[in-house]
């Protein structure tokens, strides 16, 4: 509408200046005809420079509007700029208070969790993905597809079927279970293998943290960790079993009527070691209130560091008498996974396992 106004003003324009062109041009006409015609001609004179100053008004009027508009747009734009602004901060504020609610929601369900039943537990825990420690040890919340048998139980001896293999173990109920090997048919069953080796797959030259936490896995060679083997025997008393077998298929058993370790603050020491009994012979009285030793974490009674000697882990003396987590390796080394008085000698074991049991 702007547009077809300005036109028409500018047209109306030319013909008032048209018109003014033609008033001084016309002083030749007759008197007689000037004198009649003159008074029409002004009268159109003057209504042409009304009709000047209408659109000189209008053209004002127009251009004052144009001016509003776009102080009408800016503050528009600007408003817009603020309530952007707003937009977002409450987009932030409600995403930081939908984190919150899904934090407080997800403590609700554990806490659902931890109070139902057994057998609600095991289902809740059967769909979980497997979640990895600080090592390659999957020992918190393994993938249950793999189990061929319930859980989670307070103890193998709790284990219904008394059939060996991998159950879920849930001895404190403040605690999420965890899967443990049960051996369910040697020395009247009910013994949960805290330690396994048999054909050097796992490497057991490791730090501390990785002792600490455990590693390998339950059904293979493995490590259960010293923090778990902590909490588990200092919260009653722990019978010991040591198996053991040479590369000829020699095989011997040692057995200790309690068996109790510190605390990290502590550095695990061998704390408890009971009345020996069996074919083996008594090679871990040596270590008796011994801390424990790795690579990294020097507590032996060595001038040096036995777990770099020994190439193991273990409540090393000056420096052993069993090192079942040394090299395996057929040879008569202190280096080997050995339990001196198998033959009284550091005689490289085949096959070593460490179960306990409560008593």
């Amino acid at each position: 509408m702007g547009r077809v106004n300005t036109v028409a003003l500018i047209s109306l324009l030319f013909f008032v200046q048209f018109a003014k062109t033609v008033e001084v041009t016309t002083v030749t006409i007759p008197t007689a005809v000037e004198s009649k015609d003159g008074v029409g001609f002004e009268v159109l004179l003057a209504k042409l420079d009304y009709l000047e100053y209408k659109f000189m008004e209008l053209e004002y009027d127009i251009k004052e509007q144009n001016e509003l508009l776009a102080r009408n747009q800016a503050h528009l734009e600007k408003n817009n700029e603020g309530m952007m602004w707003m937009m977002t901060r409450l987009d932030e504020a409600v995403g930081r208070n939908f984190s919150k609610v899904l934090g407080q929601s997800w403590q609700i369900l554990q806490q659902q969790k931890s109070c139902s039943n057994h057998e609600s537990l095991r289902k809740t825990i059967f769909n979980l993905k497997p979640i990895k420690g600080p090592s390659d040890n999957v020992r918190m919340l393994f993938d249950l597809h793999q189990f061929k048998v319930r859980g989670p139980y307070d103890s193998c001896s709790a284990e219904p079927s008394k059939t060996s293999g991998k159950y879920l173990l849930q001895p404190f109920t403040e605690d999420e279970p965890f899967a443990g090997y049960c051996e369910q048919t040697k020395f009247g069953g009910g013994w949960l293998v805290i330690q396994h080796r048999f054909d050097g797959s796992v490497e057991f030259y490791r730090n501390w943290t990785e002792y600490k936490h455990g590693f390998g896995e339950v059904d293979k060679e493995y490590w259960i960790g010293l923090d778990l083997l902590y909490k588990l025997t200092s919260s009653k008393t722990y019978k010991l079993l040591v198996e053991l077998e040479d590369f000829n298929g020699d095989y011997k058993y040692a057995k200790y009527s309690d068996f109790e370790l510190g605390s990290e603050a502590e550095k695990y020491m061998l704390k408890k070691v009971g009345t020996y009994s069996g074919t083996a012979g008594d090679s871990l009285t040596y270590h008796k209130g011994m801390k424990f030793t790795t690579l990294d974490s020097d507590n032996d009674g060595s001038s040096g560091n036995c777990a770099e000697t020994s190439t193991g882990a273990w409540w090393y003396n000056n420096c052993h008498h069993s090192n079942l987590n040394g090299k395996y390796m057929n040879a008569n080394d202190v280096r080997s996974v050995t339990w001196y008085h198998y033959k009284s000698a550091h005689y490289g074991l085949k096959y070593t396992r460490m179960l306990i049991r409560a008593v």
